[in-house]
């Protein structure tokens, strides 16, 4: 397999089966080129492949964000009598060429599964198909903003212009939609007469939101929030600008959520400081920043949240019985999360601890807040993390880094579910100088008897009080080494916990060897866990289907692609029901293992090692190491072959190559030396199978990866090359560093977290030598190729340069790829493509003996990459020298 056969590779999305699990739709695209929602009736194995466009690159990263914003795919969604399935479309790769101003939107497919005929729309910006209605609404993208509402089983039409906002209730029966002039509902059963009209005047109104009974509506507009009780009637003014209990110096905003309690009782909303608009100043003004040692956060910091900080909007909330007001966030605490009935919200005041982020975590004050009164009662100071609620909002839980800990609301009393176990709640295998997180919770039983959490194998049963717990699955877990854990195969959208009277499904997933499996139990019961299935895959978590004893769900290995799979609750028979790459038959695949080894400091670790399909134990194979922290977790993973800023494993198996992806433990303050005392006895064990070319040894990696090859290499001559990405070269001057894609400090990750020092330089001054690669860099024998982005905003990109400097000043044969304007990780496909072959030649050269490369052997000029770059200023005196540096 080579990078040029990944761009017809295809991948698996959006999959949905219908209520009545008659029909399966999902979305089939490539890496390169148009692709299709496949729509398959499982009673016959008919299929139908309607064209769904290319799909989107995936979103640039996000500062405001934590976790990465995932790829957008095709939006799929049945109808409740399986009758017809809706889906969106993307602009073809044919329309992508085009200029932005000319392409096409997006689209809509409306398939009748009884006859498998589609109808097409264009130029859509949205739909709905609630889930209990046979009516689909579709908002165009285009001048006359139409919204046409259809009914499915009778293909009548309606369509009204001038759309800005529009909503149907979940039974389809009454629309609701917003135009520049007026906000107006209809009854879908009878839409020949004339619309209610709820509001009549000139704005702009948006969050047209239902409470969970659908039979109130509110939305926002003209400074107000309306609200609207599903009868013949106007919407009325709910909340103004000018209502008691608004808080003083705020109002009302769009920016933000409208959300009911689950009774429908209480109504909360977004509001704004209201801040005058600064007055510009006469004159020229000078341009600067003023980095003050008092700052909350520093300046670029304060840049990247420019945006969320001026959309900030404060929670408040209408008891709609009373109609009454009360401002509940404010400057002090300002993040509220109120519980499912709304009567209390726990609040987070962090003011004191903003700096500290930049060396630490994340801390608060925590608050208990009635709303109905505004009292807000201090529960704790300098608390990492928030309480999460119950679904009856009678209990408030939170991990403190060993225990889980209960708070009762009524009683204000906060009891620890864990303390006297004989299991440890936090993860044993954390190895940072910071705070070890949860194993996790499995979440409450629907009466709130019970709250269910998870040790390192089992779930445990425990009452909210502390006075009850037990062993749920009996121990089983830590008998056999495996992992249980709680999957929910429904989909709610407001979920109210598990009902005690039916059985639980768990997956689990071993230890040792990564085989993984279902087992059921249940709440209160005295059996042991009972075992459904159990196999060396990877099983995802299942999702039923609304109406059927019929679950979804995929299974792979790591030669085995994640296509999609049916079973029932038994899980006696699978049934795969999508061949998304057939084409993985034809190339020499391979196979993956665990292998067993014991570090340095005699820890006992794995590692997963992966060999070609036609493997001869009788050869000698080139070996290629991939390291980053633990990994031998994905042995039974499909690895999608693609191309990125690392190897990839399927295609150097497929081409000879045997990879190793061992696991590392570390010691705090000694990171670099942790991973040799991991790393090398993993290479050595596995020579010691005698398949290795102990000469034609290489080894990857990117990031923290990274890091640790370019300490490795100062270190070792083991290695006949190497291709360290994103590296810290030395760890002074990233301390001060500054990450910037959110542009944060780099100290906490020294300090607290993955770089593992446990202090400052101040404090450890020798750790901070001993563990940067650059001061050592005349130690370096090893082949290196580097890649570092001037654009990287999780690690400055001088670390990069540093190491490359010093190499070069010391006459050592190191390359480096720098893509201009790249993050972190490479996003550009061509960019991908391009330093993948790049990597793999560099390999093939020095552990395959391949032709070198004419970018190893040459190299490429500036004026190579650009022809046309301005020459230099001819304005030099006969007394300067033009190439003379100021």
């Amino acid at each position: 397999m080579s990078y040029a056969d990944t761009d017809a590779w295809k991948s698996i999305s959006g999959q949905k089966i219908s209520p009545n699990a008659k029909f399966l739709a999902y979305g089939l695209f490539p890496q390169e080129g148009d692709g299709n929602v496949v729509i398959r009736n499982l009673d016959t194995g008919a299929e139908l492949y309607e064209p769904a466009g290319a799909r989107p690159a995936p979103p640039a990263p996000d500062p405001e964000r934590e976790t990465p914003l995932p790829q957008r795919t095709t939006q799929i969604t049945f109808s409740n009598d399986s009758r017809f399935v809706a889906f969106t479309t993307f602009p073809n790769q044919e329309e992508l060429k085009k200029k932005a101003s000319e392409q096409s939107k997006g689209g809509l497919v409306l398939v009748d599964t009884a006859t498998m005929t589609p109808q097409r729309f264009t130029e859509i910006k949205n739909y709905q198909l609630p889930a209990e209605s046979g009516i689909l609404a579709f908002l165009k993208d285009n001048k006359e903003k139409t919204l046409t509402v259809l009914r499915l089983n009778g293909n009548q039409q309606k369509t009204i212009p001038g759309v800005v906002d529009y909503t149907l209730s979940k039974d389809g029966q009454t629309l609701v939609y917003a135009t520049a002039d007026a906000v107006l509902a209809m009854t879908t059963t009878n839409w020949e007469g004339n619309p209610l009209e709820l509001l009549n005047a000139k704005g702009k109104y948006s969050k047209l939101t239902w409470d969970e009974k659908q039979s109130q509506l509110a939305f926002l507009g003209n400074d107000t929030v309306y609200l609207w009780d599903r009868k013949p009637g106007a919407a009325r003014v709910a909340v103004s600008n000018s209502s008691p209990g608004l808080g003083a110096g705020f109002k009302l905003t769009e920016k933000g959520t409208l959300s009911f309690s689950r009774d429908g009782a209480h109504l909360f909303f977004p509001t704004a400081l209201n801040r005058p608009r600064p007055k510009p100043e006469d004159g020229e003004k000078a341009n600067y920043d003023l980095w003050h040692w008092k700052d909350e956060s520093i300046q670029p910091m304060q840049k990247m949240r420019i945006g969320a900080d001026r959309a900030r909007n404060y929670r408040a909330v209408l008891h709609l019985a009373e109609n009454r007001v009360l401002q509940l966030a404010n400057l002090e605490v300002q993040e509220i999360t109120p519980n499912e009935n709304g009567q209390y919200a726990f609040g987070l005041d962090d003011r004191a601890y903003r700096s500290i982020t930049e060396y630490d975590t994340k801390y608060a004050d925590q608050y208990l807040i009635n709303t109905l009164t505004g009292e807000r009662k201090l529960l704790g100071k300098q608390r990492s993390g928030n309480y999460s609620w119950s679904p009856d909002g009678k209990y408030g839980l939170r991990f403190d880094s060993k225990d889980w800990l209960c708070l009762n609301v009524a009683t204000g009393q906060e009891s620890n579910l864990t303390a006297g176990l004989n299991a440890n709640f936090y993860n044993e295998d954390y190895d940072a100088p910071g705070k070890p997180g949860a194993y996790g919770a499995g979440g409450w039983s629907r009466d709130g008897k019970y709250v269910l959490l998870y040790d390192r194998f089992d779930v445990w049963q425990n009452a909210p009080d502390g006075r009850q717990a037990k062993n749920l699955t009996d121990g089983v877990g830590r008998k056999r080494a495996i992992q249980f854990r709680i999957v929910r195969p429904e989909t709610e959208e407001r979920p109210e916990g598990f009902d005690p009277a039916k059985p639980l499904l768990l997956r689990a997933e071993s230890i040792e060897t990564r085989e993984t499996g279902f087992f059921i139990d249940t709440i209160d019961g005295t059996a042991e866990p009972r075992q459904l299935i159990w196999s060396n895959k990877n099983f995802t978590a299942p999702v039923k289907a609304k109406n059927a004893d019929v679950f979804l769900l995929t299974q792979s290995s790591f030669r085995e692609y994640p296509d999609l799979t049916l079973t029932n609750s038994d899980m006696r028979t699978f049934q795969k029901v999508s061949d998304a790459n057939p084409q993985i038959a034809g190339f020499n695949w391979g196979n993956s293992e665990l292998m067993n080894f014991r570090s340095n400091d005699g820890q006992a670790l794995k590692a997963a090692v992966y060999k070609p399909e036609d493997f001869n134990p009788t050869k000698k194979y080139p070996l290629l190491i991939y390291i980053y922290e633990r990994l031998s977790q994905n042995v039974n993973t499909f690895a999608e072959p693609r191309p990125t800023n690392s190897i990839n494993i399927p295609i150097y198996v497929s081409n000879g190559y045997i990879v190793l992806t061992p696991d590392i433990s570390y010691r705090v303050g000694y990171p670099g030396d942790s991973a040799m005392n991991c790393v090398l006895p993993a290479i050595q064990k596995l020579i010691e199978e005698g398949y290795i070319d102990e000469t034609r040894i290489g080894i990857q990696g990117h990031s923290w990866g990274g890091y640790q090859i370019a300490y490795m290499v100062t270190r070792t001559n083991l290695f006949k090359a190497a291709a360290p990405g994103a590296i810290v070269a030395n760890m002074f001057s990233a301390y001060n560093g500054i990450r910037w894609g959110p542009g944060i400090p780099r100290q906490f990750q020294y300090e607290r977290t993955q770089s593992r020092i446990g202090g400052t330089p101040w404090q450890y001054p020798l750790r901070f030598i001993e563990n940067s690669p650059v001061f050592r860099a005349d130690q370096v024998k090893t082949p290196l190729l580097m890649m570092h982005n001037d654009a990287d905003d999780a690690v400055p990109w001088y670390q990069g340069i540093e190491f490359y400097l010093s190499l070069r000043r010391l006459n050592k044969e190191v390359y480096m790829f720098n893509y201009n304007g790249e993050p972190h990780n490479l996003r550009i496909r061509a960019n991908q493509k391009h330093y993948s072959a790049r990597l793999k030649e560099f390999f093939d050269y020095n552990l395959m003996s391949q032709p070198k490369p004419e970018w190893m052997e040459k190299g490429r000029s500036f004026l190579e990459k650009e022809p046309t770059a301005p020459a230099r200023s001819s304005t030099a005196t006969e007394d300067e020298d033009p190439d003379e540096l100021p």
